[in-house]
This record gives structure tokens, sequence and C-alpha cells, in this order.
């Protein structure tokens, strides 16, 4: 976040003081850590260590082993010093130390490799006694450190801390420098309001905010450290209400109660759109339907998300609310995050709408190929006028220059790919607009309530009459002669193949199948085959020449980058084949492997791991072959990734969290959702929450709190 976007309350200025103020920060090091971290000192402050280490774990020179953090007492005996030559970086400086007290006959040799040899003169004397820590190495038989992390007299023991947190680096810092700043940035932190109620600090016997800051970054044994330790459980704590109170300020802008209530029978509509669909629904789609169909005829604005699986059929469910919404001459609209999804959608939703003679219409952005300027403004105009009911389309719904005439209700599909912003921006479209949003991707329980704490859920957890499940096949890269042939068999079978690779063009720092070296190889190796190709960096008119041609079944093998990841639905592609499968997270393979398996044929996914596969990758692509659940293989995704990979990027403005851990914290979601709305339906608590939302640099939130 490069500006403050809300005025801050004045008693936290200093926390978004700029890191300049640091001492020992300059311009070099402040580009370094504005880049990486942020540029206020609440960036610094929320920066945590990834793990600690207990110098005093190991005390004695006898018993400690090759590679572990030693700190001893030692005696120096020998002092070798060669004079410094900064011409010469192998300058190899040797202290010979032996072991004090009831090690005394025990030796360790402390080495350093080109250092300033007057800076080692001044600390290390013949006969002095010293306390020295730093990773143990066993050399030729002999014990040593290599440039040790601490070097102190006998008397500056403390110094050495027992717990030393460690941060995560990056190319210009390192951790003395991160440590001193951040200690430096503590020293800075203001006086501020406590926002928890005395019950719930007395219950839970919480320390103030700042204490837990402190602790955080000073923690005086291994439990403080810990991330279930009293500090860490406030601070997420803190988090999780800050992130339930931006949710229930979301759901108060959206919800709105109507003026007055329609009831709705038996639509003719409704009916006859039934008797057209050439498959039938499942219960569960019955089911969910009916949640929609109720929420969109109350008296109350809609806000439900709609979760399922791959495959699990919310396209149609999506169809049959639009309809339920329009029954009384209003709009509604369905916004996806790619113009290949919004295409692709407009044909289905078209094609499945064309017996009960009701034409939907396809809204893309400015400047495209899909149809000339002229054509845009005259649509832009019916939607206006209101003659046209269901809109599909990407960003451009929520355009200034798009008025609707009576929306009532939105869709958002591939909720993860849109925020806070986008969600309020097509419901101030319309009178109180009602909301639904899809995802593909299962999400935890514990994910869903954070996520999307301000909406009632609906799953889909069957899929659709006919299914079946997809094989899926686990192969070394080595084997991928074995694969072509039997691709060959297959497509001469009447397949359809999509073949995912993780990048576009060659690396020399990775080993990574680039999409466009793939594509050639393949068109080499299936010479009387047409092999067609797309990724992100082609232009619409590419992209959409490669998707019908594998469509119609001209190519038969369709070599893409993850950018079909999501939406697309060619029931005759049979094949998934994803290379460099190690590389992507469990959920994004269940997500592509779903493009296949969309019909009643037999479907298959191989996955391709390049050598040297890890014991933890292994575990990962066993989980997949072994799994079609998406739901349990989303609870694996979490606990190997974290919460914001799963959901993308920025997910509801909310979800990066500092502190929280699913796992451990899980038992705080109920906590935080109560005081979230105790405080906010208290008014006296506004300005907490201002100082909470501020800390956790939820602008959305603030905007909203102050009725923006």
């Amino acid at each position: 976040m490069s500006n403050l976007i809300i005025k801050r309350p004045k008693e936290i200025f200093e926390l978004f003081s700029s890191l300049r103020n640091l001492s020992g920060v300059g311009e070099k090091k402040l580009k370094l850590l504005e880049k990486k971290i942020g540029p206020y000192l609440i960036n610094l402050l929320f920066h945590l260590p990834h793990k600690s280490i207990d110098r005093f774990q190991n005390v004695s020179l006898k018993k400690v082993n090759h590679g572990d953090i030693l700190t001893c007492k030692v005696e120096v005996v020998e002092v070798n010093i060669p004079p410094y030559n900064f011409r010469k970086k192998n300058n190899i400086s040797r202290i010979i130390t032996f072991g004090s007290n009831d090690e005394k006959n025990v030796r360790l040799d402390i080495v350093y490799f080109g250092q300033n040899t007057q800076y080692l003169k001044n600390i290390f004397k013949v006969g002095s006694k010293i306390y020295v820590s730093g990773k143990f190495e066993n050399f030729n038989g002999l014990g040593q450190i290599a440039h040790p992390d601490y070097v102190v007299k006998e008397y500056e023991k403390k110094l050495i801390p027992l717990i030393q947190p460690i941060y995560p680096l990056f190319h210009g810092i390192n951790q003395k420098f991160i440590s001193k700043i951040i200690n430096e940035g503590i020293k800075k932190i203001p006086t501020i309001p406590e926002w928890l109620r005395k019950d719930i600090l007395i219950k839970y016997q919480f320390p103030t905010w700042q204490t837990c800051i402190f602790k955080t970054h000073n923690p005086e044994n291994n439990s403080d450290a810990n991330s279930n330790s009293v500090f860490r459980k406030r601070l997420a704590l803190d988090e999780l209400i800050a992130n339930q109170i931006s949710m229930l300020l979301i759901k108060n802008k959206i919800s709105k109660i109507h003026k007055t209530n329609k009831t709705y029978g038996k639509s003719k509509l409704i009916e006859n759109f039934y008797s057209t669909l050439p498959f039938e629904l499942t219960k569960n789609q019955k089911k969910v339907i009916d949640e929609i169909k109720e929420d969109i005829h109350s008296n109350k604005t809609m806000v439900r998300m709609l979760q399922g699986d791959v495959g699990s059929g919310k396209t149609i469910v999506a169809v049959i609310s639009m309809l339920n919404a329009i029954l009384n001459g209003s709009q509604a609209v369905l916004m996806v995050p790619t113009e290949i999804l919004a295409i692709q959608h407009f044909n289905t939703i078209q094609n499945l709408l064309k017996p009960i003679k009701i034409e939907p219409i396809l809204l893309l952005g400015e400047n495209r190929s899909f149809y000339d300027n002229k054509t845009r403004s005259n649509i832009i105009k019916q939607i206006a006028d209101g003659k046209i009911k269901i809109i599909i389309g990407t960003h451009a719904l929520i355009s200034k220059k798009v008025i609707y005439n009576n929306l009532s209700l939105a869709v958002i599909d591939e909720q993860h790919r849109f925020g806070v912003k986008q969600r309020v921006e097509i419901t101030d479209k319309g009178n109180s607009v009602n909301l639904l949003v899809m995802t593909a991707t299962p999400i935890p329980r514990s994910l869903a309530l954070t996520a999307y704490g301000d909406m009632d859920i609906s799953v889909l957890s069957e899929k659709p009459i006919g299914r079946k499940s997809i094989n899926t096949y686990v192969l070394s890269h080595k084997k991928i002669a074995e694969v072509l042939s039997s691709i060959e068999r297959a497509i001469k079978a009447g397949a359809l193949v999509y073949w995912v690779c993780p990048l576009i063009e060659d690396s020399e720092n990775s080993d990574l199948i680039a999409v466009n070296e793939r594509y050639n190889f393949l068109k080499n190796n299936f010479k009387n085959i047409k092999v067609s190709l797309i990724h992100g960096k082609q232009n619409q008119i590419e992209r959409e020449k490669s998707m019908n041609e594998f469509k119609s079944g001209e190519s038969k093998i369709l070599v893409a980058t993850t950018v079909i990841e999501v939406g697309v639905d060619i029931p005759e592609a049979t094949i998934m084949v994803i290379e460099c499968a190690e590389r992507f997270g469990l959920a994004q393979i269940h997500q592509l492997r779903g493009r296949v398996g969309r019909s009643n044929k037999e479907s298959s996914c191989i996955l391709l791991y390049n050598s040297n596969l890890s014991s933890i990758a292994h575990s990962r692509l066993k989980i997949l072959k072994e799994n079609d659940d998406g739901f349990k293989i989303s609870e694996h995704d979490l606990e190997l990734r974290g919460p914001g990979e799963i959901l993308g990027s920025k997910q509801s403005g909310n979800l990066d969290f500092k502190f929280v851990d699913l796992h451990i914290h899980n038992q705080l979601i109920p906590i935080a959702r109560d005081e979230a709305r105790k405080m906010l339906e208290n008014e006296e608590d506004r300005e907490k929450i201002n100082f909470l939302l501020s800390i956790f640099e939820n602008n959305e939130a603030i905007k909203l709190l102050k009725g923006g």
C-alpha cells in the first residue's frame, strides 16, 4: 500500500511513520524495506520471525552434534591472525580455544575468512575467557565455529539472547540489521486505547497489544515463541476481530430491507425452462436453487456464497437463479474474471435459454475485438432501457458508463479473483441488489468463516448425474514417451487432450517446461494431429481461435498455461496432462483436473513430475491420486500453503493474515465474530473499531465504517 487512503487516529500516527526515521535506514535500505515489507513502521512490526533458535539448548562441547547451535564458555589459548589483505579473500584467521570449567581439555577452533584483522585482535586475546555462540561443525575431527554469531566477554553473557527470532530475509538485508530496526521500532509504539472488553482480557489473561508485539519479537523462552502463546493468541484474536468487522460492514452495506415484499408463485417461465433441460438436476442442486429463490423473493437483500467442487453444476444453478430474479421484469448479471470465461459462459447460457426465447447479452471491456464500439454502445443503451434482462461480462459490468434499468441480482463467478471493492460496486448498480458469489475452490470451514463471514453459504457436494470419476496417474517425466503413445491411441479413438505447462517462455534459471517449447515439441511429435496453443500473453483473437479449434475438434491437443484452470467446459476433452505437477498447489491441480470428466466418458489426468521428487512433494501428489473430493483436498492445501494462496491474491482485502494460523486459532473465530457484532452494535465502540481497522490496514472497511 503506497498511500494512506484513510485518515488514521492521531494517537497511532507514529505507527504509520516512514521507516526512514529509524537509525541506520538510508535511502538504499529504505527502498528494499518498502518493496519487501512495506513503507510504514506498522509493516515492520508485523514482519514476524518464521522460526526461533534456542541458543542455550546445546552448552556442552562434549555432547554437541555437527550442525547444532552451540553456546559455551571457552578460554583463548592461541591466536593466529595473519595480516589483513583485502585482495586475498581467502585469508584464514584461526583462534584456538579450550573449554572452561569441566571441559578444559576439549578444543574448539573459531575461524574467520577474510576478516579485518584489527577487529579480531581487539576481541580475542590469549588468556581471556569468553562466551561464543554459533553453528558447530566437525571439521576433520576438530570442532569449530566459523564466523560465530556472538562473541562476548565473560561478564556480558546476557547479551546473547536465550531465544533468538529468525526473520525471513531478502537481498541486502541481514538478521542483525532487521532485528536491530524492529526493536528500535518497538520503542516508538505509542500508547493506544484498549479495544478488547475487560471480561475477554481477564478470561484469557491477555496482556496489552504493545506487550504482545514486544514479546513476539523478544521471546524469553520457547513457549513465548510458540504460535499458541498467549501473546500470539491475543494478536490473532485482534486480527480476526478486524477481519470479522470488515465482513459485517460489507454485509451491512449490501444487505438492505426491501420496501416491498413481492411474492412469486409457480412461474410458467421456470417450468418451461426445466422441461427443456437435456439433463436431470441433482437433489443438491434443487435444494440450493430453492435456498437462493427464497432469498431473492424475501424482504431482505441476499448475500450468499455458492461453493461447489469442480463440475458440480454451479452454472445451471446461476442460470435458474437469474431466471427467478427477472420474473418481475428486473435484470440480472453474471460477472466473471476473464474474457475467455465470459465468452464461454455466454455461449453456454445462450444455448440453454434459446428454447424459452430469452436472449442474454455479452458485455466486455472497451477496445476489444469481439465487437466494435458502436455495437458496444448499443448494448449499453439497451441495458439502460431495460430491454436486456440477462447480462454476462467481465469487470466491464461495473464500469461507470454502464447504467442498469432495474438490477435485482448480481452473480459473481470465481469470487476469489475479485475483492471487496468489486462486490460493493456491483451491488451499488441498483437498489437492494441480491448478491450471489460462486467459487469452484472448495474452502475449509474455518477459512470460509474468515473469508466469507458476511455471507450465507450454500454447498454443492454432488456430481451431476452420469458423471464418472477421473483416473489419476502420477508418472516421472522420464516416461513421457509412454504418455505420448497412450495419447496418440486415445486421440485416434476420439479423445481431446489438454496439456498444461507452468511457464510461457524458457528460463535459464528454471527447469519448468515452457508452454511454447512443449507446443513445438508436440507439433513435431504428432505430424498428422493439429495442436493448438493458448496462454495469457496472446491477444483475444489468438486465444479465441485456439479455443474454438479445440472445442470443434479441429485440433486434438490444446497446450496451455493455467489460463484454462477455471470455467472451461468442453465435454469431449477426456485427458489432462499436467507437467511439473509438483510445482502446483493441490487445489490448483484439482481445478485443472476438473476440466476433464465433464461427460459420461472415461477420463484421465496424468501428473508428470521431474526427477528427485522430495518426500513431501510425493505425498502431495499421492493425495491427488487417491482423492477426488475437493473439500478434503482443500483441507490438505490449507495445511501446506496457508489461506492467502488458496483463495488467491488479496481475496477480500483481509486474508493476508500476519498472526492468525487457522489450524491453531480455529477456536477464536466464533469469539471474534461475537466481539465484532457487539462492537458494531455499540456506538461508543466506533473509535475503538477505527483503531483496530487502522492497525490492520483494512482501508475498505474504514470507508464503510465512515459511510463511504
